[in-house]
């Protein structure tokens, strides 16, 4: 399978968190090569099983989340200006000079405007910008704008796929869409292979908006062990002082309280065995991932959580290593081929 191609694919959908319906449903089409069963639930994650279930089996649920951050109108303003604010941890620090797409009745496009330096005077020089001195330019009267949008609606941050150099993209949403093609890549790897366990897909809904469709999406079956993927920080200049890791690392494999001790040991144990590169990431509590959720669905559910870096989170120039992805897609292969992973 080709994996960028994938993930360009996957990035450049919408699938707002909160908004995620139509999104959801392309997910869906995707996830039926390899799982039959494949469907949208109410709160509009997207759940399939490998091939048929066996009751005399144990179950692994591969998961990732699928929306991905964004803004919502609030205010419509004479001139066509739109206030709003953000859906999930927007970094506000690069919101000036964007330029999005308002998803209403018709979709609209805007510039999210900035006072020049030239009108700035000393304080406006220093003081930091927040989403609520911001406005989107639309440049439509007051009453266009209300024909093609409406309070309520979601905002899309636009952002182009970029290939840098070797195996490094670019692009919005990649946190965590770069994590669903890890899951997709698995997939590909198990399809046509006879498997000791069970396998489970749920693309979940409403992480950055506080782990929402992980709450829901295991109200039916809670399986044996739940492998969560999503993105952790890379490393750049700027932040050597700081929890990261280069990109190409990998898959990072994060310990800590709230992931399954024994699992996580032989997810270790098998990315060594296979020469899978990896590293390790600690997570003294909340890993701030859908396995903080997971972990105390139903009766409880052990996690494994494994990352792929990714530089500059919740902006339009997300960026990471392809090379990752394969691994991570690689890894859960192996551990779900193995048939040891769960005690």
């Amino acid at each position: 399978m080709d994996i960028t191609e994938i993930l360009k694919d996957l990035t450049q959908s919408t699938g707002i968190s909160g908004y995620e319906s139509g999104f959801s449903e392309k997910v869906c089409g995707k996830l039926k090569k390899y799982c039959a069963d494949a469907a949208v639930n109410k709160t509009g994650s997207v759940t399939g099983t490998m091939g048929s279930y066996n009751p005399e089996k144990k179950t692994v649920l591969l998961e990732a989340h699928l929306d991905r951050i964004g803004l919502v109108v609030s205010e419509i303003l004479d001139g066509g200006f739109v206030k709003f604010k953000a859906l999930g941890g927007v970094d506000e620090r690069t919101l000036p000079a964007s330029e999005v797409y308002i998803m209403g009745k018709e979709e609209t496009f805007g510039v999210i405007g900035a006072l020049p330096p030239h009108l700035m005077n000393g304080k406006d020089k220093t003081d930091e910008l927040k989403i609520s001195d911001m406005l989107i330019d639309t440049g439509l009267s007051i009453d266009e704008a209300n024909t093609k949008f409406s309070v309520g609606d979601p905002i899309l941050l636009k952002s182009d796929f970029t290939q840098l150099a070797g195996s490094l993209v670019s692009a919005a949403a990649l946190d965590n869409r770069a994590g669903m093609t890890a899951v997709f890549s698995c997939l590909d790897k198990l399809s046509g292979k006879e498997l000791p366990y069970n396998v489970k897909v749920a693309f979940t809904s409403g992480e950055e908006l506080g782990l929402h469709g992980a709450r829901t999406v295991l109200a039916d079956d809670v399986p044996d062990l739940a492998m969560v993927v999503d993105v952790t920080h890379g490393l750049t200049p700027d932040a050597l002082n700081f929890d990261t890791f280069p990109l190409g690392s990998g898959a990072i494999i994060c310990r800590g309280p709230n992931l399954d001790y024994e699992a996580t040991l032989k997810t270790i144990s098998i990315a060594k065995e296979k020469s899978i590169p990896y590293d390790i990431e600690v997570a003294p509590g909340n890993t701030g991932t859908n396995a903080w959720m997971l972990q105390v669905s139903g009766g409880g559910v052990p996690c494994v959580l494994i990352s792929i870096p990714l530089r500059y989170m919740h902006t339009v120039v997300e960026t990471i290593d392809t090379r990752d992805i394969e691994c991570v897609g690689r890894l859960m292969a192996e551990m779900i081929c193995g048939g040891d992973i769960i005690a």
